[in-house]
């Protein structure tokens, strides 16, 4: 049980090419992540979704525990939890549970996809699950909007504007032969980690056994991203009832910074003081002061050679565009005017104290570790990022805020609503130099 909390993070690479990286900390937990640089644009046309599928099929059964309740039983007996995500640019699959069951857990997980059993009769009923799955999030208005704000940002037939759930049609046809095939020809051992945060560590050698039957595919050249190659924004109108109340989803999106670039600390606290919670701008000027809104948020996601900016809220019809000019005043105002200390130092303490509350338990600093080895931050620690962050001075705001909205002609726009305005929403948007009261 590691004890010490003077115990830095390891990496290793396999002789496969897998990474293994240890983050022990203490406690009386573990965490434990696979995960795989390869998602959603990693597909193709014809396999987008593919990587969604795979994911589900691996809790359906291996060749070692052939059924969804013989993995699902020996997980509960070890008193953990676990499950999976696929995301634009990575998969993984995770597990949390007593440090004493660290072998058994990390043994479970690299068996799920190492030896994916893919009966053919779970491959039918798992089609059907993953259809509904797909299905319900469209009917959710900030589902339907997160899926297809990729393809306004990005457009186009790039690899960038799929949804991460993937395609329903290539869900439909796929056969049980071709998810196998896909399954040995997706996952790269150069592209793979396994992570483990927590009161227990895994040895090399011990890695090397549990992932001696990995695929063993090639890492494959992503298409490079081009953002706004297609229309300037995508409705989706719903008619309300009489007995609801009328809403506007709407999420507003700017060229955003890679993963990589030296400015993404500076843009991480621009954009907490933006909209990151209940003191932000947004908040205070939309909602607080204005009344356009229930909640409100700032938000940036960066990628390999990408990014994405936006702004996500929620009005009554007659209001969006009222909040849009006051949210793009905001927003112009962190590119042209220095913040004030009081507000920079509450931004930045209130983002460590989020950022270590939320590394915590095992679970938490797995995923943590996970993230940063997918954006090759490496062995950026939480203490390492908050440090990081403390540094920010309202000069790199203020540059970072210049970086977004020097772009803001190619704002793209998503939302879900009664009608169809888009054209004067993106005019409000234009007009955000509008005084912010």
């Amino acid at each position: 049980m590691i004890t010490s909390s003077n115990v830095t993070p390891s990496i290793d690479v396999l002789s496969n090419g897998v990474t293994l990286l240890n983050a022990p900390l203490p406690s009386r937990n573990v965490g434990v992540v696979l995960i795989v640089r390869a998602g959603s644009r990693d597909e193709t046309p014809d396999t987008a979704g593919l990587a969604h599928f795979l994911e589900h099929m691996f809790f359906k059964g291996t060749k070692r525990r052939p059924t969804t309740m013989q993995i699902s039983r020996e997980i509960d007996r070890l008193g953990a939890a676990t499950n999976a995500y696929t995301d634009t640019e990575e998969v993984a699959y995770y597990a949390e549970g007593p440090a004493r069951t660290l072998p058994e857990l990390a043994d479970i997980i690299t068996d799920m996809l190492s030896r994916p059993l893919f009966d053919a009769a779970e491959v039918e009923l798992e089609r059907n699950v993953v259809l509904q799955e797909l299905a319900a999030r469209l009917l959710d208005p900030d589902g339907w909007i997160w899926d297809r704000l990729g393809t306004v940002a990005f457009g186009g037939d790039q690899p960038m504007s799929w949804s991460a759930a993937g395609f329903p049609a290539v869900v439909e046809k796929v056969s049980r032969d071709e998810l196998v095939d896909y399954h040995m020809s997706f996952y790269a051992p150069e592209a793979m980690a396994l992570v483990v945060a927590g009161g227990e560590r895994i040895g090399a050698d011990q890695a090397e056994a549990l992932l001696a039957d990995i695929p063993r595919a090639t890492s494959q050249k992503r298409v490079p991203a081009t953002w706004g190659t297609g229309e300037r924004y995508v409705a989706n109108v719903r008619q309300f009832t009489a007995a609801e109340e009328p809403q506007f989803n709407m999420v507003v999106a700017l060229p955003g910074l890679p993963a990589l670039d030296e400015d993404r600390t500076a843009l991480a606290v621009m954009t907490h003081i933006l909209g990151g919670g209940m003191s932000s701008r947004l908040f205070d000027t939309v909602r607080a002061r204005n009344g356009l809104c229930y909640s409100i948020f700032a938000q940036h996601a960066g990628y390999e050679d990408t990014g994405i900016f936006a702004i996500d809220t929620a009005t009554r019809p007659h209001d969006a565009e009222r909040a849009l000019e006051l949210s793009f005043a905001e927003l112009r105002r962190m590119a042209t005017e220095p913040v004030g200390a009081d507000e920079l130092d509450a931004a930045k303490s209130a983002m460590i104290g989020r950022l270590l509350r939320g590394t915590e338990t095992a679970g938490a600093s797995a995923r943590y570790y996970s993230s940063r080895w997918r954006a090759r931050l490496l062995l950026e620690s939480p203490d390492d990022r908050a440090a990081a962050i403390s540094q920010i001075t309202p000069d790199d705001v203020i540059r970072a805020g210049r970086r977004i909205v020097e772009r803001i002609d190619e704002v793209r726009l998503a939302f879900v609503g009664p009608e169809d305005f888009g054209d004067r929403l993106l005019t409000a948007v234009g007009t955000g130099a509008a005084t912010a009261s």
